[in-house]
């Protein structure tokens, strides 16, 4: 007969808590693909705009007479370089800092670096050619020499507090460069986020924006993202399908060629398949091509026109790629990750239409960051042993 006392007990299972990545693919080298990705972005972005010099000769000289001065004419691929070298400089050099002077703080280079590359190519950059007869944009921060002071700002900001006194606190909740983004921006809060200075007709102070509430079409809304999106030093411009997919000379740099970023976000997507929170991606754009569809039934148009703005505007489909599907803001279940794909283009194209928001995107990042903690109880499996 077996004594009972000498059976060993089974020892108890102890499960650390997610997120584990284990095998060959390290944090390090998940970074290293996504900062190599980015690099691909900016490089490409900055050889398609590397010809436009910004501001162009009309607009420095209507600049001039308005009593607007201060501005370096650059290429503009130029000063997108520029730009990335002082966002990844700052964000190293911060994260480097607080890595040495914090105890509880660990010096991670690569990810810094990527963080300076999604900063730069989320910044808005370039004049658009309606400026030449605009004050109210803020023409300081679309340009050079302003737009370095910005930059650096925003990666600072960015690195210090959303994304290292964040991640002390626990949990990061808004996603860093969108966050510093916002909040640097605000003082400008009337010129880039608000309505009335958009729809607002040119002698009101405005940028006499068409409504997209309303039945746009090819021939009103498409002409005026030509006079948004083309070459400034331009008089024609290519077609809307040519300029959303091909190339658009102002804006957000990440979203500059479409092609270049589905090309590379879906190759980075495979690279890091098990890593990659695609699923966030997918249902982002197909509720965004759902929500402009429905949108096209309400109010009428061309639902092509609707379709190829909501998708492809640079802040759209850089963000759907890039920043929506950050690790540390967004949710870790897959249920939780189709309703935050989901709420994330349902949210984008109402803020776009009815804020006249370009970037609705960014804002609609920020609103459903808040909702993560809350998705996250989405689907999660009941946990086991200790």
């Amino acid at each position: 007969m077996t004594n009972q006392s000498s059976v060993e007990k089974p020892k108890d299972l102890v499960v650390s808590p997610p997120p584990q990545i284990n095998g060959t693919m390290s944090k390090t080298r998940v970074m290293t693909y996504t900062f190599i990705a980015l690099l691909i972005i900016t490089i490409a972005t900055a050889a398609i705009w590397w010809p436009v010099m910004t501001p162009t000769e009309m607009q420095m000289a209507t600049f001039t007479e308005a009593g607007l001065t201060g501005f370096l004419a650059m290429p503009l691929g130029a000063i997108l370089l520029v730009n990335a070298l002082i966002a990844v400089g700052v964000a190293v050099l911060s994260d480097f800092i607080i890595g040495k002077a914090a105890a509880d703080s660990e010096v991670n280079t690569m990810s810094a670096a990527v963080f300076g590359l999604i900063v730069t190519l989320c910044y808005s950059l370039g004049l658009p050619g309606m400026a030449k007869a605009v004050e109210v944009m803020p023409l300081e921060v679309l340009s050079a020499p302003g737009c370095f002071i910005f930059i650096a700002l925003t990666s600072f900001l960015g690195l210090v507090i959303f994304k290292k006194l964040q991640g002390m606190a626990g949990r990061k909740y808004l996603n860093p460069a969108a966050a510093a983004k916002f909040i640097v921006l605000l003082p400008f809060l009337f010129s880039t986020f608000l309505i009335k200075e958009h729809w607002a007709p040119y002698d009101a102070g405005g940028l006499s924006m068409p409504q997209l509430t309303s039945a746009i079409t090819k021939e009103s809304f498409g002409v005026y993202l030509q006079g948004c999106y083309g070459n400034p030093g331009l008089t024609s411009h290519p077609s809307t399908e040519s300029l959303m997919l091909l190339t658009k000379f102002h804006g957000w740099p990440g979203g500059a060629s479409s092609i270049v970023v589905i090309i590379v976000g879906v190759a980075l997507i495979f690279l890091l398949r098990n890593y990659f929170k695609w699923k966030i991606t997918a249902t982002y754009f197909g509720s965004v091509t759902v929500m402009s569809l429905i949108m096209t039934g309400i109010y009428g148009g061309d639902p092509m026109t609707r379709l190829l703005f909501e998708l492809f505007i640079g802040s759209s489909i850089f963000l759907g790629f890039f920043m929506a599907t950050d690790p540390a803001t967004t949710p870790y279940t897959r249920n939780g990750q189709i309703i935050f794909g989901i709420g994330l283009g349902v949210l984008t194209v109402l803020i776009q239409m009815y804020m006249n928001f370009f970037g609705g995107a960014l804002l609609a990042l920020l609103i459903m960051n808040l909702t993560v903690p809350l998705l996250d109880r989405i689907g999660i499996n009941k946990p086991f042993g200790r």
